[in-house]
């Protein structure tokens, strides 16, 4: 999607087809979705529903209007016209993993982290040693 100016915002917020503009996205009513792929399954070309439902496709970049109705009639034909009121963006996110705090760590956990530690020292330093006698 391009940069929309603001009095194209300002049109396409007063639609009642538009639920909220972000920087990157228009998001649509799950009512406008539901009717612009019905339409679209009975004949209607993507750009006339969008101009019918007083949204400008002039607004927006070349073929949007087919991409956001391919994209949601690829979801309303795999998992039915309800699929179109749901938002699952989110919600299978495992997010980042959680950092451990050292603070946290038993006595016991952090011998353990020294013990680990030393020992791989000393397996770099006898590893060190072993290249420098061989060089010699």
């Amino acid at each position: 999607m391009q940069n929309l100016s603001p009095s194209q915002k300002k049109a396409l917020l007063s639609n009642p087809n538009v639920e909220k503009i972000t920087d990157k996205h228009v998001v649509y009513t799950s009512a406008f979705k539901t009717m612009a792929v019905e339409a679209y399954l009975n004949g209607k070309p993507s750009n006339q529903i969008f101009s019918d439902a007083g949204i400008d496709p002039t607004f927006f970049v070349t073929k949007y209007c087919q991409s956001c109705i391919k994209r949601w009639k690829k979801k309303y034909v795999s998992e039915g016209k309800g699929s179109l009121k749901k938002d699952k963006r989110g919600l299978s996110a495992t997010g980042r993993p959680k950092k451990e705090n050292p603070d946290d760590l038993t006595i016991e956990e952090l011998r353990a982290i020294v013990e680990i530690q030393r020992d791989l020292i000393d397996h770099l330093t006898k590893k060190r040693a072993l290249a420098k006698s061989k060089k010699n």
